[in-house]
């Protein structure tokens, strides 16, 4: 089991510090939590949203990959039908050749009209995009010169240098809410990060490789599943600031599936993102119980809720690393 962080670097306006110091902080805990032996650092992207949601997640692999020596760095997710996959495919083997091999790439297909229409691009394209963006993706990371023919992009005979130091080229993700975007991950072969919904996200995912003689033990699995660590239950005063502020986060959301963004297929049966919340012992079990129900290689809680001061959670940070992690070694 790895067990990851992810960021989305808000700055809410009722809790507003000055954004290089909002940046600083979270970049020094994700450089404490590689030393911590913790596996993978994550990324979000939104654009235009009042608190700053994460809009550049590539410049931040870059930092992270200067200040980390240990721990993967990916995206979960960035919107691939916003980029153009050639100038994303220079950047990331960048990145991997800067971090000695440690970069990764989650991607996903975006769902905000207003984040497509800013981008000049349509929702309706955002499969096809999907679609022709790893393969180009995988055809720039490949050795010697490229070309693409496609319904969105035309590449001829390109040679993108420097070449990442992982190969065949770094690790690929893709996030599936639903049974289309599980059957594309699965036809694509990559690596899954399920969200909200069992039956849709992930059980079409497993149907999908089977149907192709391949096994979902080739590859990666990872959720966001955060815990918070604690002696004192659900009574502990910190844990009402990470409530009030996960709350906070959670309500950002709330238009978006309101507007019908995101919705579950029929017979939809939901993956639990709560918040797990124990002692380490209680967390071990928890973790167990989890992975019983979703056979995971990767755990992915969130770092620092939303205007959260990142040092009042480094001491549970350390103690999930000392007390938690070694279990699942």
């Amino acid at each position: 089991m790895r067990f990851g962080l992810v960021y989305d670097f808000r700055n809410p306006v009722q809790w507003r510090k000055p954004w290089p110091e909002v940046y600083e902080g979270l970049l020094h805990q994700i450089a404490f939590a590689d030393e911590l032996g913790f596996d993978s650092i994550w990324l979000t992207e939104h654009h235009f949203v009042e608190d700053g949601y994460t809009p550049s997640p590539v410049p931040l692999m870059a930092a992270i990959a200067a200040r980390t020596s240990r721990v993967e760095i990916s995206t979960d997710i960035l919107i691939l039908p916003l980029y153009h996959p050639v100038k994303l495919a220079e950047d990331i083997a960048t990145i991997d050749v800067l971090s000695n091999g440690r970069a990764m790439l989650g991607v996903g297909s975006g769902y905000r009209d207003e984040e497509f229409a800013a981008f000049g691009t349509r929702r309706k394209e955002r499969a096809s995009r999907m679609e022709e963006g790893v393969a180009i993706l995988r055809g720039c990371w490949s050795d010697g010169p490229f070309s693409y023919a496609g319904r969105h992009y035309q590449i001829d005979a390109i040679d993108v240098l420097p070449e990442p130091v992982q190969k065949p080229h770094p690790p690929l993700w893709m996030a599936a809410t639903a049974e289309p975007a599980a059957r594309r991950a699965a036809r694509l072969g990559l690596n899954l990060l399920p969200q909200a919904d069992r039956t849709g996200g992930y059980d079409a995912w497993v149907d999908e490789l089977e149907k192709q003689g391949r096994s979902p033990r080739d590859y990666r699995i990872g959720l966001i599943k955060s815990w918070f660590l604690t002696d004192r239950g659900r009574e502990d005063p910190l844990w009402q600031v990470v409530r009030e502020r996960e709350r906070y986060r959670g309500s950002t959301y709330a238009p978006w599936l309101a507007a019908g963004y995101v919705r579950p297929g029929p017979g939809a049966v939901p993956i639990d993102q709560g918040y797990m919340v124990g002692t380490p012992q209680e967390l071990i079990s928890k973790i167990d119980e989890v992975t019983k129900n979703l056979p995971l290689t990767d755990i992915i809680g969130w770092g620092t809720p939303p205007g959260m001061d990142p040092e009042l959670l480094n001491p549970r940070l350390e103690r999930f690393a000392r007390e938690v992690m070694p279990h699942f070694r």
